[in-house]
């Protein structure tokens, strides 16, 4: 039985499927050879993967790749149901989400930003008055210090692999307010906060960020030259099915093995214990 999260984002991605097959990108399987690959999937990572597909075409002269956004569900779903090659995810596939074995290629992790408008009046916030923020117990930016000043919460949608790991790592079982603005993706995120007085959101590290202040979380400040001690990310990976053609995994391990991904805001780190709001899925 599929659940709500599944039921929606399956009707928020039919269009772009449908995108892909009047492209003719669908996927090849072993014993069709095809100099064409199709990759979709997390906002956060269209820009390092567009710098970083140039090299590789040098490599593999006449193969067309094709990217298309959408999320990470629309990755994982067009890859589960054999319309594209490549997934770009930020999440791990939920159980029974994507039906065929496939190889993961894992690229690191990006810090997962909380923005505020200028006129909110706040620099910091608790763990706690995040929470409350996003679930819309507090209204006015008067309660956490800051000016008499309604909250408008701005969010990403179903699909984004951002909003699962702000659910997982900071909400948990608390609901997203019911009058969040929705936003696709991170830079229409970021404009939201930035022209909507009182506004409040979440963007991933992974663009240079004006007119918006990051807030530090508790008592953790993010720099951008030293992203591995924030606590809040997503651990991005590349999906290939086991059963594509040598083309999209030796495309997914030249991505995995990037030396710009710092520079799309894609770290790596060793792996050790996780701090309250890492990702957890």
């Amino acid at each position: 039985m599929i659940s709500r999260r599944q039921f929606v984002i399956g009707l928020m991605t039919a269009p772009l499927f449908w995108w892909i097959a009047l492209l003719d990108t669908a996927p090849s399987r072993k014993g069709r050879t095809r100099r064409r690959l199709s990759v979709m999937g997390a906002t956060s990572l269209m820009g390092y993967v567009k710098a970083a597909l140039p090299g590789w075409e040098q490599q593999h002269a006449g193969v067309r790749v094709a990217v298309s956004p959408g999320g990470s569900y629309a990755g994982l779903k067009g890859l589960s149901t054999g319309q594209v090659d490549l997934a770009l995810s930020d999440i791990d596939p939920p159980p029974g989400f994507v039906v065929v074995p496939v190889h993961r290629f894992p690229l690191g992790r990006i810090a997962i930003l909380i923005i505020v408008n200028c006129e909110a009046g706040v620099k910091s916030l608790s763990w706690h008055q995040v929470r409350a923020l996003f679930e819309g117990t507090i209204t006015n930016w008067r309660d956490v210090g800051g000016k008499e000043l309604p909250v408008v919460v701005v969010s990403r949608s179903l699909s984004s692999g951002a909003r699962q790991v702000i659910q997982d790592g900071l909400l948990k079982r608390a609901e997203l307010s019911s009058h969040a603005i929705i936003q696709l993706s991170n830079g229409a995120v970021a404009k939201t906060v930035r022209e909507t007085p009182g506004a409040v959101g979440y963007v991933e590290a992974v663009m240079p960020l004006s007119g918006v202040l990051v807030v530090d979380l508790g008592a953790h400040h993010y720099h951008p030259a030293n992203p591995v001690s924030w606590p809040l990310y997503a651990e991005p990976s590349i999906y290939v099915r086991r059963d594509a053609e040598p083309l999209a995994p030796n495309l997914a391990e030249y991505l995995a093995r990037g030396s710009e991904r710092f520079r799309f805001g894609i770290y790596s780190v060793a792996r050790e214990g996780e701090g309250e709001g890492g990702r957890r899925g």
